[in-house]
């Protein structure tokens, strides 16, 4: 492949080693980003500090530095405007109106009312409406999300009884993007997963399939993504059916998808999709898991080259694990050499500083850290993980020291 030159929408410190791979695999990366201290601005070719929704802003400096030949963001906030610089620049991608479809978790709905991998939805504007619809759903557990935000979980929370709903409401609106209506669907009863998908002139590849461990009602937090998820292989094939029908149905011709769905006695069934990489690690793992550099492939797409790899070529390990600490004031944090220096350690660290507070889980910006472990089976990965969290402890400023909570201890607690 001849050099190609790619706009990158998102810098923040986990993008670094995706915009690494990119250059590594011959690109000159132009990485734009609001915030002028982003660490991944650092690691381009090319620094853009602008706000990803400024396309006239981007547009401009793409043109001042030569031109690009594709776009791809990083985060949810960057999907339209990469299908909107796209469009102004005649570069290959997927439609504005696909990109619409592809943020908005009510559209989603819509799109795939037909595919027979939807569930009965609401979407509402109001509290009364909320109550209405709730009526109309019949039955108690619900879930109440935002129609467009940001991801992250916000806004998001399991109702069981009918005193939730004005609270229920409120989250939702209040964890999305301005005016943004409210979805309310039934709650799914099965296991939680995620899909790293590519796209190639409308086919798909499924590349890997994550089995998450979520935090307890009523809020559905990620405490740890594992792979490969142990379905069968037949269940993976309705999986790769679902996942081809939910990128066909929100007009997603190219690029990559992260789908998330529940598994249940029926059958698979869709939640929400990005039209765009996995967040954080996510690139990284799906490349040691099934063989595939998601990330290189997802820029090559958007520069209209065809993927060097489009199908897994092997089915390994990893556990993205997220640290969870009880609520307090952080006063030193201690990750012990024996983390860092770990081979199947792929990345750890503690996202709270020194005089900081913990709070309660309710979101992803409640998180305290990670450590992202690879292995050749999930078990053996799950296993580091879970020894990682009990090596990596932060003390409180009441003097008091707690290490990251292991999953044993979530499903001690979902059960007593």
């Amino acid at each position: 492949m001849h050099s190609k030159r790619i706009l990158i929408l998102g810098a923040g410190r986990y993008n670094v080693p995706s915009i690494q791979a990119a250059r590594e695999a011959g690109f000159t990366t132009l990485v734009a980003d609001k915030n002028p201290d982003a660490p991944g601005l650092k690691a381009a070719d090319r620094a853009l500090p602008i706000d990803l929704n400024d396309c006239d802003s981007l547009c401009r400096s793409v043109a001042q530095y030569g031109g690009v030949n594709g776009v791809v963001s990083m985060a949810e906030v960057g999907v339209r405007a990469a299908a909107e610089i796209s469009a102004r620049l005649g570069l290959p991608s997927i439609s504005k109106e696909a990109a619409a479809n592809a943020t908005s978790k009510a559209a989603m709905r819509r799109c795939w009312q037909n595919t027979g991998y939807s569930t009965s939805f609401e979407v509402v504007a109001s509290l009364d409406e909320a109550r209405s619809a709730v009526d109309r759903l019949g039955h108690f557990p619900l879930i109440f999300k935002p129609d467009r935000s940001f991801g992250g979980s916000r806004g998001v929370t399991r109702v069981q009884h009918a005193q939730e709903i004005a609270e229920a409401f409120c989250s939702a609106q209040s964890g999305g993007l301005p005016n943004t209506e409210v979805v309310i669907e039934y709650w799914v009863e099965g296991s939680e997963h995620s899909a790293e998908v590519l796209i190639w002139q409308g086919q798909t590849s499924l590349l890997c399939i994550g089995q998450k461990v979520k935090s307890l009602p009523p809020y559905r937090v990620d405490v740890s993504v594992q792979y490969p998820a142990p379905l069968s292989l037949i269940r993976e094939s309705t999986v790769a059916d679902m996942c081809h029908q939910a990128v066909t149905a929100l007009g997603l011709t190219q690029g990559v998808a992260h789908i998330e769905f529940g598994y249940t006695d029926q059958g698979p069934v869709l939640f929400e999709l990005g039209a765009r990489c996995g967040g954080g690690h996510t690139p990284q793992i799906a490349h040691h898991v099934s063989g595939v550099n998601e990330f290189v492939e997802a820029c090559r797409i958007a520069c209209g080259v065809p993927p060097t790899q489009f199908a897994p070529s092997c089915r390994r390990g990893a556990d993205y694990r997220f640290l969870v600490f009880p609520p307090g004031v952080a006063e030193q944090i201690d990750i012990p050499s024996s983390i860092t220096t770990d081979k199947h350690v792929m990345d750890a660290g503690v996202t709270v500083r020194p005089g900081e507070v913990i709070r309660p889980l309710q979101t992803t910006s409640e998180r305290a850290g990670f450590i992202v472990t690879t292995a050749e089976t999930m078990q053996e990965a799950v296993g580091i993980a879970d020894r990682g969290c009990r090596e990596i402890s932060i003390h409180y400023a009441d003097g008091t020291s707690h290490h990251a909570a292991e999953l044993l201890e979530f499903q001690e607690l979902a059960h007593s």
